[in-house]
């Protein structure tokens, strides 16, 4: 877009002071100003590709994420304005850098384009880069890839920013914060020389209950023994077939007061099943659902962080655009537009019959984010190493986990053939199910292996036995929750956001609530106390169901179905009760500490193995704070090795 000055001759003087100083050029004479435009995105990260896909017409900086932060002052420390239910922000001042870098590019620019990330937050951060920098003439835009259709398309399409998602942010910050802060206070004077931090907040606190319910019922778990009955046989030399012995509930477990008796019977049985059934049935291979970001954590190798890390560095892309879509999303809807150009490609490369007619997930909604894809289905993860070199082994794991996920969603379902054989020795019944895949529908991407040779018998058919076999079982706990697993719980029950799940488990790992056992999620002793404490101290808050229902209202807040003051004022009105109460419930724990054989070399005092805010041991003198006497644990420790 330009603005046109009145025709008139120019000095070839003045035509090269021109392009030296301003922007834009002139043509037949005439001055024409191109607007100047900045787009504000938050990842540095964006800025060289969004940049190039734009053009000279357009700068681009980044807020490098949120730019202010929360006071700590008023009432409680809280940092909010309780007459009118508004946080107070301050500059946080790790970002001057960042906030003079926006300063001086909004310089004589014409239109700002607010390009924050699609959710809450980055609503929130285009409203603060509005107000603190006093932009007049804006628009919001939207993008779900960093491609250069998709930044072309948003910019063609430009809105205004969301005032509902913007006041249910604002209402989730001053949640947290007031839970958050007045929980781990309270926490912090009842726990006494902490192995962590003892904090607590809204989401996390559920987190860590849900692996302490989980460990409890471990805990409390009463194993039962039962028996297994199989009958072998073989079928030529290579294959062996065991059929099940069917209880009257058509489960195959002997209980242990049935025991004695079939084994007494089958001691003296012949060695032989009569065919009593067969039946053959299809049926299709359940579909594949695209995946939103919990699905992803819980089939990554990886850590929740390490997953998070690589799929921000996916979505970011190398300087020619990005290779998934936005991360951070609890959809699994795909646009048109990408199924479009995936069943292109499948029909092209495997026919098609190979292209699903319907997609598990998929709606026509066209709600704020799609699932995590490919932003190009032609980027196969091969070529994908060989386009980048800067792919990790991780990053590529990542990368053809969500490519091989998405492909599947779209090709047709695979159809399994089943032939199931019931079998009689007396009263006894076996059961036996095999099959085979007569068409391999979305397999056709994995590498095929061989399938077993089915048996073929016919009912009234005589089968030998070679043996029937006893085996001995228990039953078994249920599994801990691994980072994954528990990530995938807190989405179902709407504990929390994509954009925290990652997060919450690191707290809850990092302050030594729980710990990482052959990657499953163990709470700690600490962890049993403090949950136990704010279970007792605060019922109505550290539990499943009202973190569900803050989840709820603040979805009806970004709808503009709740006011905002009004969910917040009741909370508050029920909190400050909440408070006293259980100060006087929750009990005062103290952690055991070690002491040394030796004296403080200060004082002469008795010297304590402790733990610091960051729960690392460290040694110093139990006359703190008059004696501010420490050492190394970590070297003493070599000492007492050595």
């Amino acid at each position: 877009m330009y603005y046109i000055v009145k025709k008139v001759e120019f000095s070839n003087k003045f035509k090269k002071l021109f392009l030296q100083k301003w922007f834009g050029f002139i043509k037949n004479n005439c001055i024409l100003f191109c607007m100047k435009n900045l787009v504000i995105v938050e990842s540095p990260n964006k800025v060289a590709t969004i940049k190039k896909y734009l053009g000279n017409e357009f700068e681009v900086v980044a807020s490098v994420g949120h730019f202010l932060k929360m006071k700590t002052d008023g009432q409680f420390g809280l940092g909010i304005d309780f007459e009118n239910w508004e946080p107070r922000y301050a500059l946080d001042t790790s970002k001057r850098k960042v906030v003079k870098e926006i300063k001086e590019a909004l310089k004589d620019i014409d239109k700002v384009y607010i390009a924050t990330d699609p959710d809450r937050e980055g609503e929130g951060i285009g409203q603060h880069l509005v107000e603190y920098f006093k932009i007049k003439n804006y628009s919001r835009i939207r993008y779900n890839e960093i491609t250069k259709d998709a930044i072309i398309k948003a910019i063609n399409n430009p809105s205004l920013l969301n005032e509902g998602l913007i006041n249910a942010q604002k209402s989730r910050r001053m949640l947290d914060r007031i839970i958050g802060f007045r929980l781990s206070n309270l926490m912090k004077v009842k726990f006494k020389n902490a192995p962590g931090i003892p904090t607590a907040g809204r989401v996390q606190s559920i987190a860590l209950k849900l692996v302490i319910d989980r460990e409890r019922e471990i805990l409390n778990f009463v194993s039962e023994k039962y028996f297994k009955l199989n009958a072998k046989i073989y079928q030529n030399e290579q294959l062996a077939y065991y059929f099940n012995k069917l209880a009257d509930d058509r489960k195959d477990w002997i209980l242990p007061n049935e025991i004695d008796e079939i084994k007494k019977y089958f001691e003296t049985a012949k060695k032989e099943l009569l065919v009593t059934d067969v039946s053959i049935s299809r049926r299709k291979v359940p579909a594949i659902t695209p995946f939103k970001q919990s699905a992803l954590y819980k089939k990554s190798p990886l850590s929740s962080s390490s997953t998070q890390s690589i799929m921000q560095k996916l979505y970011e892309g190398f300087g020619d655009g990005g290779l998934i879509s936005y991360p951070r999303t609890d959809s699994t809807r795909l646009s048109q537009d990408f199924i479009n150009q995936a069943q292109d490609y499948i029909n092209k490369k495997w026919g098609k019959e190979y292209v699903a007619t319907e997609i598990k997930g998929f709606s026509g909604d066209q709600d704020a984010h799609e699932a995590i894809r490919p932003t190009n289905i032609l980027l196969t993860p091969e070529l994908a190493y060989q386009k980048y070199p800067e792919l990790s082994e991780s990053d590529l794991k990542i990368y053809r986990l969500i490519y091989e996920n998405t492909l599947m969603a779209l090709i047709s379902q695979p159809i399994r053939e089943s032939k199931s054989y019931e079998f009689a020795n007396g009263k006894y019944n076996f059961r036996q199910s095999f099959s085979r895949i007569v068409f391999d529908g979305y397999y056709v991407i994995k590498e095929k292996t061989p399938e077993p040779i089915d048996p073929d018998y016919h009912k009234g058919q005589i089968v030998n036995v070679e043996s029937f076999n006893f085996e001995d079982h228990e039953t078994q706990p249920p599994a801990r929750y691994n980072e994954g697993s528990l990530i995938e719980k807190l989405d179902n029950i709407k504990v929390g956001r994509p954009s925290t799940f990652a997060t919450t488990v690191n707290i809850i790992k990092n302050r030594k609530f729980v710990i990482s056992e052959s990657s499953q999620l163990k709470p700690t002793e600490f962890g049993f106390a403090l949950c136990d404490s704010l279970i007792a101290g605060f019922p109505n808050i550290i539990n499943e169901s009202y973190t569900a229902k803050v989840e709820e209202e603040l979805d009806k807040i970004a709808e503009n179905t709740l006011f905002k003051n009004n969910v917040l004022q009741d909370f508050w009105n029920r909190f400050q009760e909440e408070v006293i109460t259980a100060s006087e419930k929750i009990n005062t724990y103290h952690f055991s500490t070690t002491e040394l054989e030796r004296a403080c070399p200060e004082c002469g005092g008795t010297l304590l193995i402790r733990n610091n805010k960051k729960g690392q041991k460290f040694i110093g003198c139990a006359s703190f704070p008059k004696c501010k006497h420490t050492e190394s644990y970590e070297e003493q420790q070599e000492d007492y090795q050595n």
